[in-house]
């Protein structure tokens, strides 16, 4: 097997990221387990031997995709929260904005989402990108707050949760829809209880006040 190119000029680095997103797309629709290094090299209009170029194999191709798939997902709630320069009293609208963003971040197919769900239990390096951005995350939201004065008890230890509270809501309303919940409520709901756990902030204790 020959040495692992990395792209220098724009058209090889589009066409290595044209692999990884087709790649990507590919393995998770029809499952990793179901598609070999020509299904992707079909799928992304180039041969085999440029797929070699700069990928060992279909795994390496997944763990690229994984990673840019976990930054996608992620990076709307940190975006909308390093816009608002007045979290100390615009807590809730925010909440609510940042989960309306990562809902839309949700974009793959539910049957690519249960393919990435079942990887994650099966591959360890998946499974760590996501901890590994999770926590990435945890840090830049962090440093958000403290930025904003919004000096926070247990801060790192809040913020991880309140960052998979909002996930996990936008994958119920993405990919799970219960006929039976009124997902209107359960946003009002998730946005009430992350502001509880950010007691701290004056917009919390008004919230609480109020109720």
């Amino acid at each position: 097997m020959g040495k692992i190119r990395q792209p220098i000029h724009e058209k090889s680095i589009a066409t290595k990221k044209k692999i990884i997103e087709k790649g990507f797309e590919l393995i998770c629709e029809k499952g990793y387990h179901h598609v070999n290094t020509m299904d992707i090299a079909t799928y992304s209009h180039v041969s085999t031997g440029i797929i070699y170029q700069y990928f060992h194999g279909k795994h390496d191709i997944l763990i690229e995709g994984v990673k840019r798939y976990s930054d996608e997902v992620l990076f709307p709630m940190i975006n909308v929260l390093e816009h608002e320069t007045d979290l100390k009293n615009h807590f809730e609208e925010t909440l609510t904005e940042m989960i309306r963003k990562t809902k839309e971040a949700h974009t793959i197919s539910e049957k690519a989402y249960r393919e990435l769900q079942a990887l994650q239990n099966s591959d360890k390096e998946v499974f760590y990108i996501f901890k590994q951005k999770e926590m990435e995350a945890t840090e830049k939201v962090c440093k958000i707050l403290e930025k904003q004065e919004l000096q926070i008890q247990n801060q790192k230890e809040r913020v991880h949760f309140l960052i998979h509270m909002v996930d996990v809501l936008c994958q119920e309303l993405s990919y799970h829809q219960h006929s039976d919940f009124d997902y209107e409520k359960m946003i009002k709901e998730t946005v009430r209880m992350i502001m509880c756990l950010f007691h701290d902030c004056t917009t919390c204790k008004k919230l609480r006040t109020e109720s």
